[in-house]
């Protein structure tokens, strides 16, 4: 089976490079996130303000698919600003001009109408201000921006055509939250009729 295409994974770098044209590596840190952060995991990003984390959050199909699947997936950018001096840094910004009004137009800016090419067209469905619940900092800001990324894919992309294909179907998976995980293979033998 052939990952290479599969349209989260195509989307995820592609989305990082569009918004490293206006938030750089050394200063933005730019990390996958879950939909939903535990304080514990806000607590650890927070220190990395600011900070933009990517979250894949589903998927919608067009009903009007056929035997390929078109859909859009679901992301959101979660910034976190941290005033840097007076408490309306959070918003105008600091001398870096890095605030939370800022950074929200611009990453909108970056991801409505763009064609990630191969893949589809992105578009900005929603913007809002947030809060941690459980967090009471005064000076982190939270925003985030929802977008749908348009996308077509098949059986075929990952190479799955005839039925050898799917009886042969091997699988691996690390299961370890750790990076010295040893992946849990698994084959998928569907009973004969």
């Amino acid at each position: 089976m052939k990952l290479a295409y599969a349209p989260i994974r195509r989307m995820e770098p592609m989305i990082v490079d569009r918004l490293r044209l206006a938030f750089p590596e050394k200063t933005f840190a730019i990390e996958r996130i879950p939909q939903t952060l535990t304080i514990k995991e806000f607590e650890r990003l927070a220190r990395l303000a600011p900070f933009l984390g990517l979250a894949w959050t589903g998927m919608r199909p067009d009903p009007a698919s056929g035997r390929q699947l078109k859909g859009n997936m679901l992301w959101r950018l979660v910034t976190i600003i941290k005033a840097s001096s007076s408490l309306q840094t959070r918003f105008k910004g600091d001398a870096l001009g890095l605030g939370q009004d800022a950074v929200v137009d611009v990453a909108i800016a970056l991801l409505h109408g763009f064609e990630f090419p191969a893949v589809g067209v992105s578009t900005v469905t929603l913007a809002n201000s947030v809060i941690a619940d459980g967090w009471s900092d005064e000076q982190i800001v939270i925003a985030q921006i929802d977008f749908q990324v348009s996308f077509v894919t098949a059986p075929a992309t990952f190479e799955l055509v005839t039925l050898d294909d799917f009886e042969r179907l091997g699988v691996s998976w690390a299961v370890l939250p750790d990076e010295d995980a040893n992946p849990v293979s698994d084959t998928i033998d569907p009973p004969q009729a």
